[in-house]
């Protein structure tokens, strides 16, 4: 089965694209235009094929604790608990180390040797078992750094969509690609998925927001997606920062992201204002219905004479009739 990258690319068709943007530009990748030149660490990831930049590469044995996350890494802080790293617990402790961890070596940072562009799960194993760390040191820039990441994870279920874009945006303000559409083209998603990703992602930014939820892995993008669209409308962000300032001091114990989102986004129905209505419906011919909405949206239907006389079919046609005027 064709391995997938987040969002339905084929990583074998980011390995053909690189190549043949190789090959129509004769075998280098094309440095006139942002982006393009990661295209070749993608297919040095998939392919084995060896580019000039990274071709010198070693690996080491060195203290863990020596090693920091890279500024842009796509895994949040909330993973590096025992717990969630279990599983590479008891196989470094039963087989050792399998796969280097990614990383590049540091200069003039007293506290740390090296920056791991991906491992930080088996960084955190080997820590937790004062065991040596496996390192394959590479030069790359941040742009193939990115790239790298990106093809190391593609594949792995607890990598989730936010944590993704959250990486995204990192490395959008950090100008590590000059535009969405050059980080799309760099790492083989659509420009509409990382517009969707980059901007759920910006949800994750706002103060109050924020502190709903500690953990942003966990948080749907679809949902944050959704939210953050709604949070371009007129008067929109005083309200749904308001909400979110209610669900934080009392009412967000035992909520999913899920549930505290939705709460969000219901906060501007609950907050419109509607012009109060008070009409009369016919409802057949012998019966009507008085409709009241209040300033609330409140809908109210009153049948003064009842509805024994009355059809099935005609209360139907007068709700579809209420329907069409007040929605």
């Amino acid at each position: 089965m064709a391995s997938k990258i987040f969002g339905g690319a084929n990583l074998s068709e980011i390995a053909r694209s690189a190549r043949q943007r190789e090959d129509a530009s004769g075998g280098r990748a094309d440095r006139t235009q942002p982006g393009r030149p990661v295209l070749a660490a993608a297919e040095l990831a998939l392919t084995g094929r060896v580019v000039p930049a990274l071709e010198r590469e070693n690996i080491f044995s060195v203290d863990a604790r020596r090693c920091r996350a890279w500024a842009h890494h796509n895994r949040t802080a909330a993973w590096y608990t025992r717990d969630r790293c279990q599983d590479l617990i008891e196989s470094i402790a039963k087989d050792g180390q399998q796969e280097p961890a990614v990383a590049r070596k540091l200069a003039g940072d007293p506290n740390f040797d090296y920056e791991l562009i991906y491992g930080m799960r088996r960084r955190f194993a080997c820590e937790f078992l004062n065991a040596k760390l496996k390192l394959r040191v590479i030069e790359a820039d941040d742009a193939r750094a990115a790239v790298l990441m990106h093809i190391e994870n593609a594949d792995r279920q607890d990598i989730t969509p936010m944590e993704r874009a959250l990486s995204f945006q990192s490395q959008l303000e950090a100008k590590i690609f000059p535009t969405q559409d050059a980080l799309s083209d760099a790492i083989g998603l659509t420009k509409g998925q990382v517009s969707k990703l980059v901007k759920a992602a910006t949800l994750m930014r706002q103060g109050t927001i924020s502190q709903l939820f500690p953990d942003k892995s966990t948080v749907p993008v679809d949902a944050a997606y959704k939210l953050a669209t709604l949070w371009d409308r007129p008067g929109a962000k005083e309200v749904i920062l308001k909400a979110a300032q209610n669900l934080l001091q009392k009412e967000r114990a035992g909520r999913s992201p899920a549930d505290l989102l939705k709460a969000l986004i219901a906060s501007l129905d609950r907050s419109r204002k509607f012009d109060p209505v008070q009409r009369h419906y016919n409802v057949g011919a012998a019966g009507r219905v008085i409709v009241t909405r209040n300033a609330r949206g409140k809908v109210t239907l009153a049948f003064p004479e009842g509805l024994v006389n009355v059809e099935k079919s005609a209360v139907f046609v007068a709700i579809e009739q209420i329907m069409k005027d007040l929605i």
